[in-house]
């Protein structure tokens, strides 16, 4: 964009009045943040016109916002303005995919399914049950964001896109589905047996050392189911494994 512009780095940042030759690099390898004020001198220093200017500041501002909710605002703002540009919204458009928590659901069943089977009897297939209207639009989305593929006979299999996003962008995303699957979990639970569920916990005192052993183990666990799932030839069914490991009281200091 830069050089697009015909502008350096030293050239934006003598033109903003920011001091310091380590300026931006500190920026760049986020050892330091970038302030609104000098956001806004900057936007004025490579010449951006008014829309130019607002998404830069509202980029600024999403990447210094701590507050959960404030930066789902943020990034829903930010996403719109992403929509009018073509190929920028086409980027965006797997960030979508946990938008909805059946979407997940839906992109496994799909590839299970004889070819032809209709929305609402595949709505049927779901805990809680969804409507057609709901699975119709799922299949849409998912077939136009690439995450599933009809076949010639009519069959589905799964082809997963890159989703590259920074991990602000992913955690503020991902809030929501996970607040979802957790709700939905719990008005479910009654539905099913012991034998078609498993749900354990454990309550136990950690040190901050301890937490980050329990959270690697966590994530080790994780990669170990997947491959579980990748080597089962002849899966009858979706299921969502949920892991929480969240301090519930801590010691006085």
């Amino acid at each position: 964009m830069l050089q697009k512009r015909g502008h350096s780095i030293r050239s934006v940042q003598e033109a903003a009045g920011v001091s310091g030759s380590a300026f931006f690099s500190r920026i760049l390898d986020r050892s330091r943040p970038l302030s609104l004020a000098n956001a806004k001198l900057i936007a004025k220093a490579w010449s951006m016109n008014d829309e130019e200017s607002q998404y830069f500041v509202d980029l600024v501002n999403f990447g210094n916002e701590r507050d959960i909710d404030r930066r789902e605002v943020l990034l829903k703002k930010l996403l719109s303005a992403r929509s009018r540009n073509k190929e920028l919204a086409l980027q965006d458009g797997a960030l979508k995919f946990f938008s909805k928590w059946y979407y997940p659901v839906l992109r496994d069943l799909l590839p299970l399914l004889p070819a032809g089977v209709s929305a609402e009897k595949i709505g049927r297939m779901f805990t809680p049950v969804l409507r057609a209207p709901q699975v119709q639009s799922g299949i849409d989305y998912l077939t136009e964001a690439g995450f599933v593929v009809i076949q010639k006979d009519g069959t589905y299999r799964v082809a997963d896109p890159i989703v590259a996003t920074p991990p602000r962008v992913r955690s503020t995303i991902l809030r929501k589905y996970h607040l979802k699957n957790l709700e939905i979990n719990a008005q479910v639970y009654d539905d099913f047996t012991s034998d078609d569920r498993s749900i354990t916990s454990v309550t136990c005192s950690l040190s901050k050392e301890g937490f980050e052993k329990v959270r690697a183990e966590i994530a080790s666990f994780r990669e170990r189911i997947l491959a579980i799932a990748r080597e089962d030839r002849e899966p009858d069914r979706v299921c969502h494994v949920g892991f929480q490991l969240v301090p519930r009281a801590k010691g006085a200091k």
